[in-house]
């Protein structure tokens, strides 16, 4: 068994490096990739252990990178990178993720206001390290009921991971953010991968709602693509066997993650 996407306490996971190795270690995964959100510095605490003494797989150098297309937020993941120039080439193309959330909040915080969303604002307490600024507010906003009017889908009132894709990142919602001056371009994104000697994958496409197929044409037909991840853990079978035959028909390779933020991912 094999897991390409994870996440430690350097980006949003909840598992320091260690942990996250001997998490590893106990699911017997052959082959792990730690894709932190636009930094490599896992891969530079991993330089100063003995890994094997945590985990006994092998370990391909991975990050997960932020752009948009058509001003909502999509990501890439990139593989076999040399996370040395990883480390020295992100903080020109990004902000660090606590300066990303704060703006997040700000920008997130004023469409409420404007829209009229009920939030005890004097009450409202963000730590921007260790908070995702847009789980914080929603718990804020699904406190008053009154504030459920607002959501054209109901779900999104109640749960972090659709408001987020469906609200905060989605063109069509009141709730959108848009980012597109604020990540790079993806020919920059593409261009620092291959700096790096890295291969670039389509992740988790089809997370992206009424908008999955529109992105994945614009990615595979105007962009140089090495592989997608066709093995997700909120794949259906019929999407999943879709990019397989994607990939086969245009000898791309293939990859599957399950986006590992916490403990109950892979239910140790």
């Amino acid at each position: 068994m094999i897991d390409l996407h994870t996440h430690t306490t350097y980006s949003d996971g909840t598992d320091d490096v260690i942990t996250l190795l001997k998490n590893a270690e106990k699911s017997k995964l052959e082959v792990l990739s730690i894709t932190d959100h636009v930094t490599c510095k896992a891969y530079e605490e991993l330089k100063h252990i003995d890994i094997k003494q945590y985990y006994t797989g092998k370990i391909i150098k991975g990050c997960e990178l932020y752009s948009t297309i058509k001003g909502q937020t999509i990501e890439l993941l990139a593989y076999n990178i040399n996370t040395d120039i990883f480390n020295e080439l992100l903080p020109t193309m990004y902000c660090s993720e606590t300066e990303d959330n704060k703006w997040q909040a700000k920008k997130l915080l004023q469409i409420c206001k404007d829209i009229g969303i009920y939030i005890d604002y004097d009450n409202l307490h963000i730590d921007y390290e260790t908070q995702f600024c847009g789980d914080v507010i929603l718990n804020e906003i699904s406190k008053y009921p009154k504030n459920k009017l607002y959501f054209d889908n109901e779900k999104a009132f109640y749960d972090n991971n659709i408001f987020y894709r469906e609200c905060m990142t989605n063109s069509k919602s009141k709730f959108f953010i848009d980012k597109t001056t604020f990540y790079p371009s993806i020919d920059k994104v593409i261009q620092l991968i291959k700096t790096a000697g890295g291969l670039v994958f389509i992740p988790h496409i089809f997370i992206y709602g009424d908008n999955s197929m529109k992105f994945f044409d614009i990615l595979t037909q105007n962009y140089k693509i090495d592989g997608i991840e066709c093995y997700y853990t909120l794949f259906t079978n019929e999407q999943t066997q879709f990019l397989l035959d994607y990939c086969k028909k245009n000898h791309l390779l293939v990859s599957g993650g399950s986006d590992y933020h916490a403990l109950d991912d892979w239910n140790i």
